[in-house]
Protein backbone atom coordinates (compact mmCIF):
# COMPACT_ATOMS: atom_id res chain seq x y z
CA UNK A 1 0.00 0.00 0.00
CA UNK A 2 0.92 3.36 -0.35
CA UNK A 3 2.60 5.07 2.50
CA UNK A 4 0.41 8.42 1.75
CA UNK A 5 -2.51 5.92 2.53
CA UNK A 6 -1.59 4.30 5.33
CA UNK A 7 -4.32 5.57 7.38
CA UNK A 8 -6.67 3.43 6.03
CA UNK A 9 -5.74 0.60 7.86
CA UNK A 10 -7.76 2.55 11.05
CA UNK A 11 -11.14 2.79 9.68
CA UNK A 12 -13.46 0.03 10.22
CA UNK A 13 -13.85 -2.38 7.65
CA UNK A 14 -16.24 -1.36 5.55
CA UNK A 15 -15.26 2.18 5.13
CA UNK A 16 -12.05 1.14 4.38
CA UNK A 17 -13.39 -1.30 1.12
CA UNK A 18 -14.95 1.86 -0.05
CA UNK A 19 -12.07 4.09 0.48
CA UNK A 20 -9.73 1.67 -1.13
CA UNK A 21 -12.04 1.12 -4.09
CA UNK A 22 -11.70 5.02 -4.31
CA UNK A 23 -8.19 5.19 -4.24
CA UNK A 24 -7.96 2.46 -6.81
CA UNK A 25 -9.88 4.56 -9.24
CA UNK A 26 -7.50 7.94 -8.37
CA UNK A 27 -4.14 6.09 -8.12
CA UNK A 28 -4.67 3.05 -10.39
CA UNK A 29 -1.24 2.27 -9.93
CA UNK A 30 -1.41 0.94 -5.99
CA UNK A 31 -3.16 -2.51 -7.05
CA UNK A 32 -3.13 -4.90 -9.61
CA UNK A 33 -0.38 -3.15 -11.55
CA UNK A 34 2.19 -5.50 -10.30
CA UNK A 35 0.51 -8.15 -12.74
CA UNK A 36 2.32 -9.12 -15.21
CA UNK A 37 0.57 -11.06 -18.29
CA UNK A 38 2.98 -12.89 -20.66
CA UNK A 39 2.22 -13.02 -24.20
CA UNK A 40 4.17 -15.86 -26.10
CA UNK A 41 3.63 -16.85 -29.61
CA UNK A 42 2.07 -19.63 -30.83
CA UNK A 43 0.78 -19.59 -34.32
CA UNK A 44 2.22 -17.38 -37.45
CA UNK A 45 0.48 -16.70 -40.84
CA UNK A 46 1.48 -15.59 -43.97
CA UNK A 47 5.05 -15.34 -45.71
CA UNK A 48 3.94 -16.79 -48.94
CA UNK A 49 4.46 -14.80 -52.18
CA UNK A 50 1.55 -15.62 -53.53
CA UNK A 51 -2.09 -17.42 -52.46
CA UNK A 52 -4.29 -16.92 -49.56
CA UNK A 53 -1.37 -16.36 -46.91
CA UNK A 54 0.51 -13.66 -48.65
CA UNK A 55 -0.91 -10.82 -47.20
CA UNK A 56 -0.90 -7.37 -48.83
CA UNK A 57 -3.49 -5.20 -46.76
CA UNK A 58 -4.50 -6.59 -43.83
CA UNK A 59 -7.22 -4.56 -42.44
CA UNK A 60 -9.73 -7.05 -40.34
CA UNK A 61 -8.94 -9.67 -38.33
CA UNK A 62 -11.92 -11.53 -36.44
CA UNK A 63 -11.52 -15.13 -34.06
CA UNK A 64 -14.93 -16.85 -33.80
CA UNK A 65 -16.02 -19.25 -30.83
CA UNK A 66 -14.37 -22.20 -32.69
CA UNK A 67 -10.73 -20.67 -32.51
CA UNK A 68 -11.32 -20.36 -36.37
CA UNK A 69 -9.39 -16.95 -37.66
CA UNK A 70 -11.31 -14.60 -40.04
CA UNK A 71 -8.60 -12.54 -41.96
CA UNK A 72 -10.00 -9.74 -44.30
CA UNK A 73 -7.68 -8.37 -47.14
CA UNK A 74 -8.48 -5.01 -48.75
CA UNK A 75 -5.99 -5.19 -51.34
CA UNK A 76 -7.86 -8.46 -52.85
CA UNK A 77 -10.88 -8.06 -51.28
CA UNK A 78 -11.33 -11.27 -49.76
CA UNK A 79 -11.88 -12.90 -46.17
CA UNK A 80 -9.87 -15.96 -45.47
CA UNK A 81 -10.62 -18.48 -43.12
CA UNK A 82 -7.70 -20.04 -40.83
CA UNK A 83 -8.47 -23.00 -38.34
CA UNK A 84 -6.57 -22.48 -34.99
CA UNK A 85 -4.09 -24.30 -36.17
CA UNK A 86 -3.11 -22.04 -39.41
CA UNK A 87 -4.72 -24.18 -42.29
CA UNK A 88 -6.44 -22.59 -45.10
CA UNK A 89 -10.35 -23.44 -44.80
CA UNK A 90 -11.88 -21.16 -47.06
CA UNK A 91 -11.74 -17.89 -48.94
CA UNK A 92 -15.26 -15.68 -48.74
CA UNK A 93 -15.95 -13.26 -51.13
CA UNK A 94 -14.49 -10.78 -53.38
CA UNK A 95 -13.91 -7.73 -55.88
CA UNK A 96 -17.43 -6.48 -56.78
CA UNK A 97 -21.15 -5.12 -56.08
CA UNK A 98 -23.19 -8.54 -56.69
CA UNK A 99 -24.27 -10.84 -53.51
CA UNK A 100 -21.63 -11.43 -51.49
CA UNK A 101 -18.83 -8.98 -52.85
CA UNK A 102 -17.04 -6.57 -51.79
CA UNK A 103 -16.24 -3.28 -52.49
CA UNK A 104 -13.29 -1.09 -50.28
CA UNK A 105 -15.28 -2.93 -47.15
CA UNK A 106 -14.09 -1.33 -43.79
CA UNK A 107 -13.86 -4.20 -41.55
CA UNK A 108 -15.36 -7.95 -40.45
CA UNK A 109 -17.43 -8.36 -36.97
CA UNK A 110 -18.87 -11.61 -35.67
CA UNK A 111 -21.95 -11.33 -34.47
CA UNK A 112 -23.20 -13.40 -30.63
CA UNK A 113 -25.21 -15.81 -33.52
CA UNK A 114 -21.84 -16.92 -35.28
CA UNK A 115 -22.79 -14.79 -38.09
CA UNK A 116 -20.10 -12.85 -39.90
CA UNK A 117 -21.24 -9.34 -40.61
CA UNK A 118 -18.97 -7.25 -43.39
CA UNK A 119 -19.51 -3.38 -43.19
CA UNK A 120 -19.43 -2.38 -47.07
CA UNK A 121 -19.58 1.93 -47.23
CA UNK A 122 -18.37 1.65 -50.84
CA UNK A 123 -21.78 -0.55 -52.04
CA UNK A 124 -23.75 1.43 -49.32
CA UNK A 125 -25.00 -2.04 -47.33
CA UNK A 126 -23.82 -4.82 -44.72
CA UNK A 127 -22.93 -8.46 -45.66
CA UNK A 128 -24.00 -10.99 -43.26
CA UNK A 129 -22.26 -14.56 -44.26
CA UNK A 130 -22.68 -17.79 -42.31
CA UNK A 131 -20.72 -19.19 -40.01
CA UNK A 132 -19.18 -21.26 -42.49
CA UNK A 133 -18.69 -18.60 -44.79
CA UNK A 134 -21.76 -18.88 -46.89
CA UNK A 135 -23.60 -15.32 -47.80
CA UNK A 136 -26.74 -14.85 -46.68
CA UNK A 137 -28.12 -11.76 -47.20
CA UNK A 138 -27.23 -7.90 -47.25
CA UNK A 139 -28.75 -4.85 -45.37
CA UNK A 140 -28.93 -1.80 -47.84
CA UNK A 141 -27.75 1.30 -45.55
CA UNK A 142 -27.37 5.08 -45.77
CA UNK A 143 -24.02 5.38 -44.21
CA UNK A 144 -22.59 8.82 -43.74
CA UNK A 145 -19.42 8.46 -44.32
CA UNK A 146 -16.40 5.49 -44.44
CA UNK A 147 -15.05 4.91 -41.34
CA UNK A 148 -11.72 3.74 -42.81
CA UNK A 149 -11.46 0.80 -40.16
CA UNK A 150 -14.20 -0.49 -38.68
CA UNK A 151 -13.93 -1.70 -34.72
CA UNK A 152 -17.27 -2.54 -33.61
CA UNK A 153 -18.63 -4.00 -30.21
CA UNK A 154 -21.36 -6.87 -29.15
CA UNK A 155 -23.68 -5.68 -26.35
CA UNK A 156 -24.90 -8.51 -24.63
CA UNK A 157 -28.31 -8.30 -26.47
CA UNK A 158 -26.53 -9.30 -29.43
CA UNK A 159 -27.01 -6.00 -30.83
CA UNK A 160 -23.89 -4.57 -32.79
CA UNK A 161 -22.64 -0.99 -31.66
CA UNK A 162 -20.74 1.39 -33.09
CA UNK A 163 -20.17 4.98 -33.91
CA UNK A 164 -21.41 6.84 -36.97
CA UNK A 165 -22.52 10.07 -38.25
CA UNK A 166 -26.18 10.66 -38.78
CA UNK A 167 -27.19 13.21 -41.67
CA UNK A 168 -29.56 15.91 -40.67
CA UNK A 169 -31.13 18.22 -42.72
CA UNK A 170 -29.78 19.42 -45.99
CA UNK A 171 -25.57 18.21 -45.27
CA UNK A 172 -25.68 18.95 -41.34
CA UNK A 173 -24.49 15.69 -39.81
CA UNK A 174 -23.28 14.60 -36.17
CA UNK A 175 -21.69 11.45 -34.35
CA UNK A 176 -23.66 9.39 -32.57
CA UNK A 177 -23.23 6.10 -31.54
CA UNK A 178 -25.34 3.52 -32.78
CA UNK A 179 -26.59 -0.24 -32.08
CA UNK A 180 -27.80 -2.57 -35.06
CA UNK A 181 -30.30 -5.19 -34.05
CA UNK A 182 -28.75 -8.29 -36.43
CA UNK A 183 -32.37 -9.32 -36.87
CA UNK A 184 -32.27 -6.02 -39.40
CA UNK A 185 -35.40 -4.98 -37.70
CA UNK A 186 -34.06 -1.66 -36.74
CA UNK A 187 -30.82 0.68 -36.22
CA UNK A 188 -31.22 2.07 -32.36
CA UNK A 189 -29.73 5.62 -31.25
CA UNK A 190 -27.79 5.01 -28.19
CA UNK A 191 -26.27 8.80 -27.67
CA UNK A 192 -24.40 11.37 -29.27
CA UNK A 193 -20.94 10.88 -29.40
CA UNK A 194 -19.05 12.56 -26.58
CA UNK A 195 -16.22 14.92 -28.22
CA UNK A 196 -12.70 14.10 -27.90
CA UNK A 197 -9.58 16.02 -28.59
CA UNK A 198 -9.66 19.20 -30.46
CA UNK A 199 -9.36 20.75 -34.31
CA UNK A 200 -6.16 22.33 -33.21
CA UNK A 201 -4.91 18.95 -32.27
CA UNK A 202 -5.33 17.00 -34.76
CA UNK A 203 -4.26 19.99 -37.26
CA UNK A 204 -0.94 20.03 -35.31
CA UNK A 205 -0.42 16.16 -35.76
CA UNK A 206 -1.03 16.60 -39.70
CA UNK A 207 0.64 17.55 -42.77
CA UNK A 208 -1.09 19.71 -44.87
CA UNK A 209 -0.91 20.27 -48.18
CA UNK A 210 -2.44 23.05 -50.15
CA UNK A 211 -3.35 22.54 -53.78
CA UNK A 212 -5.93 24.21 -56.44
CA UNK A 213 -8.19 21.45 -55.70
CA UNK A 214 -8.61 20.98 -52.52
CA UNK A 215 -5.57 19.43 -50.61
CA UNK A 216 -3.62 16.22 -49.34
CA UNK A 217 -3.67 15.27 -45.75
CA UNK A 218 -0.72 12.84 -43.85
CA UNK A 219 -0.47 12.06 -40.17
CA UNK A 220 3.32 12.84 -38.54
CA UNK A 221 4.38 10.08 -37.32
CA UNK A 222 5.01 10.11 -33.12
CA UNK A 223 2.79 13.32 -33.37
CA UNK A 224 0.62 13.64 -30.39
CA UNK A 225 -3.70 12.76 -31.31
CA UNK A 226 -6.24 11.83 -29.66
CA UNK A 227 -7.59 7.82 -29.70
CA UNK A 228 -11.40 6.63 -28.90
CA UNK A 229 -12.56 3.32 -28.71
CA UNK A 230 -16.10 2.14 -28.14
CA UNK A 231 -17.53 -0.49 -25.45
CA UNK A 232 -20.30 -3.20 -25.17
CA UNK A 233 -22.42 -0.59 -23.72
CA UNK A 234 -22.09 2.52 -25.65
CA UNK A 235 -19.45 3.75 -23.50
CA UNK A 236 -16.30 5.63 -25.32
CA UNK A 237 -12.92 5.74 -24.02
CA UNK A 238 -11.21 8.75 -25.11
CA UNK A 239 -7.66 9.86 -25.09
CA UNK A 240 -7.56 13.67 -25.23
CA UNK A 241 -4.42 13.90 -25.90
CA UNK A 242 -1.70 11.08 -26.50
CA UNK A 243 1.36 13.43 -25.49
CA UNK A 244 -0.05 12.54 -21.25
CA UNK A 245 -0.91 9.34 -19.67
CA UNK A 246 -5.10 10.24 -19.63
CA UNK A 247 -7.91 7.96 -20.37
CA UNK A 248 -11.56 9.23 -19.84
CA UNK A 249 -14.70 6.48 -19.70
CA UNK A 250 -17.33 8.83 -21.60
CA UNK A 251 -21.23 7.77 -21.44
CA UNK A 252 -23.27 9.77 -23.64
CA UNK A 253 -25.58 12.49 -21.67
CA UNK A 254 -24.44 11.35 -18.53
CA UNK A 255 -22.47 13.42 -16.40
CA UNK A 256 -20.18 11.31 -14.00
CA UNK A 257 -16.29 10.49 -15.76
CA UNK A 258 -14.20 8.00 -15.08
CA UNK A 259 -10.70 9.51 -15.53
CA UNK A 260 -7.38 7.37 -15.84
CA UNK A 261 -3.98 9.38 -14.75
CA UNK A 262 -0.74 7.74 -14.83
CA UNK A 263 3.06 9.22 -14.72
CA UNK A 264 4.54 7.45 -17.52
CA UNK A 265 8.40 7.34 -18.75
CA UNK A 266 9.37 9.52 -21.68
CA UNK A 267 10.31 7.08 -24.42
CA UNK A 268 12.51 8.66 -27.27
CA UNK A 269 12.18 8.72 -30.83
CA UNK A 270 15.29 7.04 -31.79
CA UNK A 271 17.35 8.43 -34.89
CA UNK A 272 17.19 5.03 -36.64
CA UNK A 273 13.29 4.99 -36.30
CA UNK A 274 13.12 8.73 -37.63
CA UNK A 275 15.57 8.28 -40.45
CA UNK A 276 13.12 4.90 -41.30
CA UNK A 277 9.92 6.83 -41.58
CA UNK A 278 11.30 8.92 -43.59
CA UNK A 279 12.82 7.34 -46.00
CA UNK A 280 9.35 5.08 -46.29
CA UNK A 281 7.86 8.29 -47.06
CA UNK A 282 10.28 9.92 -49.28
CA UNK A 283 10.03 6.38 -51.02
CA UNK A 284 8.54 6.95 -54.20
CA UNK A 285 9.37 10.40 -54.27
CA UNK A 286 10.68 13.53 -52.80
CA UNK A 287 7.51 15.15 -50.66
CA UNK A 288 8.63 18.48 -49.61
CA UNK A 289 7.43 17.94 -46.02
CA UNK A 290 8.73 19.81 -42.71
CA UNK A 291 10.23 16.44 -41.01
CA UNK A 292 11.25 18.93 -38.55
CA UNK A 293 7.66 18.49 -37.13
CA UNK A 294 7.99 14.93 -36.17
CA UNK A 295 8.04 14.38 -32.51
CA UNK A 296 11.39 13.95 -30.40
CA UNK A 297 9.21 11.38 -28.11
CA UNK A 298 6.86 9.04 -28.91
CA UNK A 299 3.00 9.26 -27.20
CA UNK A 300 2.35 7.81 -23.72
CA UNK A 301 -0.48 6.41 -25.68
CA UNK A 302 -0.72 5.46 -28.84
CA UNK A 303 -4.07 3.28 -29.11
CA UNK A 304 -7.28 1.59 -27.14
CA UNK A 305 -8.57 -1.20 -28.16
CA UNK A 306 -12.01 -2.64 -26.00
CA UNK A 307 -11.28 -6.18 -25.97
CA UNK A 308 -14.12 -9.82 -26.61
CA UNK A 309 -14.94 -9.28 -22.41
CA UNK A 310 -14.97 -5.75 -22.07
CA UNK A 311 -11.80 -4.37 -20.82
CA UNK A 312 -9.56 -1.98 -21.76
CA UNK A 313 -6.49 -2.52 -24.24
CA UNK A 314 -4.24 0.71 -23.83
CA UNK A 315 -0.86 0.92 -25.78
CA UNK A 316 2.04 2.07 -25.10
CA UNK A 317 5.85 1.67 -25.96
CA UNK A 318 7.97 0.95 -22.84
CA UNK A 319 11.70 2.15 -22.23
CA UNK A 320 13.11 -1.40 -23.52
CA UNK A 321 11.07 -0.42 -26.89
CA UNK A 322 8.97 -2.92 -26.65
CA UNK A 323 4.91 -2.76 -27.29
CA UNK A 324 3.45 -2.98 -24.30
CA UNK A 325 -0.44 -2.62 -22.98
CA UNK A 326 -1.83 -1.87 -19.55
CA UNK A 327 -5.34 -3.48 -19.42
CA UNK A 328 -8.53 -2.23 -17.46
CA UNK A 329 -11.43 -3.11 -16.00
CA UNK A 330 -14.43 -1.93 -17.61
CA UNK A 331 -15.03 0.90 -14.35
CA UNK A 332 -11.45 1.83 -15.16
CA UNK A 333 -9.57 -0.13 -12.56
CA UNK A 334 -5.94 -1.78 -13.55
CA UNK A 335 -6.29 -5.51 -14.06
CA UNK A 336 -2.41 -6.05 -15.33
CA UNK A 337 -0.07 -4.95 -17.90
CA UNK A 338 1.26 -7.53 -20.82
CA UNK A 339 4.82 -6.48 -23.16
CA UNK A 340 3.90 -7.93 -26.58
CA UNK A 341 7.77 -7.54 -27.21
CA UNK A 342 10.09 -6.17 -30.16
CA UNK A 343 7.71 -6.35 -32.59
CA UNK A 344 7.12 -4.33 -36.13
CA UNK A 345 3.58 -3.86 -35.58
CA UNK A 346 2.21 -0.37 -36.85
CA UNK A 347 -0.99 1.16 -34.66
CA UNK A 348 -3.11 1.06 -37.61
CA UNK A 349 -2.95 -2.66 -38.18
CA UNK A 350 -5.40 -4.69 -36.29
CA UNK A 351 -5.69 -5.80 -32.92
CA UNK A 352 -7.82 -8.47 -31.31
CA UNK A 353 -8.39 -9.76 -28.15
CA UNK A 354 -10.37 -13.12 -28.02
CA UNK A 355 -10.26 -15.23 -24.70
CA UNK A 356 -6.79 -16.28 -23.58
CA UNK A 357 -5.33 -15.18 -26.98
CA UNK A 358 -4.44 -11.79 -28.84
CA UNK A 359 -3.92 -11.29 -32.38
CA UNK A 360 -2.12 -8.67 -34.11
CA UNK A 361 -0.47 -8.25 -37.56
CA UNK A 362 2.98 -8.01 -37.62
CA UNK A 363 6.03 -7.95 -40.09
CA UNK A 364 9.09 -9.52 -40.35
CA UNK A 365 12.29 -8.11 -41.50
CA UNK A 366 11.53 -8.07 -45.35
CA UNK A 367 8.15 -5.52 -43.77
CA UNK A 368 5.88 -9.12 -44.96
CA UNK A 369 2.77 -8.68 -42.87
CA UNK A 370 1.77 -12.30 -40.62
CA UNK A 371 -0.76 -12.60 -38.69
CA UNK A 372 0.23 -13.92 -35.21
CA UNK A 373 -1.42 -15.34 -32.55
CA UNK A 374 -0.15 -14.58 -28.85
CA UNK A 375 -1.15 -16.85 -25.40
CA UNK A 376 -1.89 -15.21 -22.65
CA UNK A 377 -0.86 -16.26 -19.45
CA UNK A 378 -1.64 -15.00 -15.89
Amino acid sequence: MRKDLHWVRRLPIRLRHACLLFAIAVFPDIAGAQARWKLTETLRIGGAEAGPEAFIYTKSIEVDSKGRIFVYDRKTQDIRLFGPDGKLVKVIGRLGSGPGELRDAEGIAIARDGKLWVRDAANARFSVFSSEGVFEKGWTMKFCSSQGAWNPQMDRTGRIVDEDCIVGGGRAFKFAVLAYHTDMSRVDTLADKPACGSTELSEAGTWITRTARGGSYRSIPYAASSHTAIGPDGEVWCVPNSSNYEILRLNGGAKDTTRIARSVPVVPVTAFERDSVIALIESRAPTGLDFSRIPKVKPAIDRLTVDDQGRLWARHTNAKGAIEFDIYSANGRIIATAELGVFNSSVWQPFVVHGDNVYAVVLDEDDVQHVARFRITR
